[in-house]
């Protein structure tokens, strides 16, 4: 059994994960296989559309040709108008499309009833994306919209980085498994390549034996790490040659672990899930930022009402989004009700006693 004799601070946890950790090699991926990946950034090579192309059905014509036509004063073609359909290129030396009911055809002579401005009805060169625009930032992750303009500049891959994470189930038959089974969606959603092991045999050398074969940038257990009669996994790393700091001073999530195997950070989730939850949300998602050199946003809003906090604990709070404000749904805690209703969270650090009702508090989005 692991007892926790002292708890070390969320920030100081942190540190020691973080500590020369670099991002990992950006790597090029078929254009099919990127979505939810992390971007390593997309310059544009070339301008989009390629030609002046019509977005509207109706006449290519001249906008020269045609300045000051109306139905009083009718201008009539000497040289006929194209017609074209929405997303064809223009003719060269057209520059606007006219709508059909502007255009009137009789006797081989066209009136145009309507004048147009050069660029109307059309999207001309470079106007969509130019030449060496930054498409896709670094550290974005990549949605259909990204895809899209990816392949209509042509391209068949995209780069991205795509950490390794080694997740090992340590919970045995606690019944705890289905927290290793969200884990590593949520880990797959965070752009991460998961290899998941059900650790059924916990001891040290079964350990060693994992942890020197993992091919992996991060490695997360689940499960083992408090102080009942079956839970091993801080003892296990450590006889396994794994430096680890237990107890963590957050709320949920107290129990976990983090250690460093040379330069692979190693963070021990405990099985529950708030306490697991917790623990992802503040420890190894900013590893996997650091990893990918993502940037999560944060969305800032007033509390609804005052959020308390013990100093020297950091405190989850849970948050539902009300009349442009945070309305607090739990605090240390996160009951599967409030887990549901939640649009965000945040955290209170554990050098506050909170914040008063009105304070502007920046949070993480979920969903």
């Amino acid at each position: 059994m692991g007892a926790i004799t002292s708890l070390t601070s969320l920030d100081d946890a942190l540190k020691r994960l973080l500590e020369g950790l670099e991002a990992v090699p950006a790597c090029e991926q078929p254009i099919d296989e990127v979505l939810g990946r992390i971007s390593a950034g997309l310059m544009a090579s070339g301008e989009l559309p390629v030609d002046t192309v019509a977005m509207i059905d109706g006449w290519a014509a001249r906008s020269l040709d045609i300045v000051g036509a109306s139905s009083y004063s009718p201008a009539f073609l000497i040289e006929s108008p194209v017609w074209i359909e929405c997303g064809q290129s223009l003719p060269a030396g057209y520059d606007c499309v006219i709508e059909p009911q502007s255009v009137h055809h009789e006797n081989g002579i066209f009136q145009v009833v309507a004048e147009a401005r050069p660029g109307q009805g059309v999207r001309r060169t470079g106007d969509e994306i130019a030449a060496g625009a930054s498409v896709i930032k670094c550290g974005q992750m990549i949605r259909p919209l990204d895809v899209l303009i990816a392949t209509q500049l042509g391209l068949r891959s995209l780069s991205v980085r795509v950490p390794r994470l080694q997740l090992v189930n340590m919970s045995g038959g606690s019944g705890q498994s289905s927290t290793a089974q969200y884990i590593a969606d949520l880990a797959a959603e965070a752009g991460a390549l998961v290899t998941r092991t059900e650790s059924a045999s916990r001891t040290a050398s079964t350990i060693a034996s994992l942890l020197s074969a993992a091919d992996a940038d991060l490695i997360v257990t689940i499960g083992g790490t408090g102080a009942g009669k079956t839970d091993a996994t801080v003892e296990t790393l450590q006889d396994a040659g794994v430096t680890i700091t237990h107890g963590i001073a957050v709320l949920p999530g107290r129990t976990a672990a983090v250690g460093r195997r040379g330069p692979v950070p190693i963070i021990a989730l405990p099985g529950m899930l708030e306490d697991a939850l917790a623990v992802w949300w503040t420890l190894v998602l900013p590893v996997l930022d650091r990893l990918t050199m993502r940037q999560r946003p944060t969305v800032a809003r007033p509390i609804a009402r005052k959020i308390a906090s013990a100093p020297g604990i950091a405190d989850i709070v849970l948050l539902a989004g009300e009349d442009k404000a945070w309305l607090p749904l739990s605090v240390g805690e996160l009951p599967l009700q409030a887990l549901a209703r939640a649009d965000a969270w945040m955290l209170v650090a554990g050098n506050s006693e909170g914040f008063p009702a009105g304070a502007l508090c920046p949070a993480y989005p979920l969903g």
